[in-house]
């Protein structure tokens, strides 16, 4: 297991990790988990093991820690992607199926309103579809799932404040 320091790229160091390196793979780790704002390639990841690193801790500019080996690159390379669209259409689906319980609601509502013997009362006083779907846990999946991603990177912030 090789663990990196990850750095944001100064600006005059212009060349970027090179594609299919570990180095690029932590810098995508990095960006993703911290949900910064910036595309992967304005880091730079540095193994902790050396000179660099050691400057950079002292220098107080290590944005987190990434530990990885060659089988979980390939996971985040081969699967993440994969299961992150999967949770996002999951959600999606979520969102649509509450916009559909919703807007039934919403005519049930209004059946009752052009009644002439029910017209008093209004359903969703009484129930709401707001939320329904994330009693079941469709909620957490995104939180499991960066809470995996964590534990298996070892990730750590070390310092978000400047980021």
């Amino acid at each position: 297991m090789t663990k990196y320091l990850v750095v944001c790229r100064p600006s005059d160091q212009a060349a970027a990790h090179a594609d299919d390196t570990a180095e690029e793979a932590v810098c995508n780790i990095a960006r993703t988990l911290m949900n910064l704002p910036m595309r992967a390639d304005q880091l730079m990841a540095i193994p902790a093991d050396t000179d660099l690193a050691t400057m950079s801790l002292l220098k107080d500019d290590v944005m987190c820690s990434v530990d990885v080996t060659e089988k979980s690159i390939e996971t985040w390379r081969n699967d993440v992607t994969n299961i992150q669209d999967a949770i996002n259409a999951f959600q999606s689906a979520k969102d649509h199926a509450e916009n559909v319980l919703d807007r039934a609601l919403a005519d049930l509502d209004d059946a009752y309103e052009n009644s002439t013997g029910f017209n008093g009362y209004t359903p969703s006083n009484d129930i709401s579809v707001y939320g329904a779907l994330s009693e079941m846990g469709a909620d957490d999946l995104e939180y499991a799932f960066q809470r995996a991603l964590m534990e298996m990177y070892k990730f750590h912030v070390i310092q978000r404040e400047r980021f």
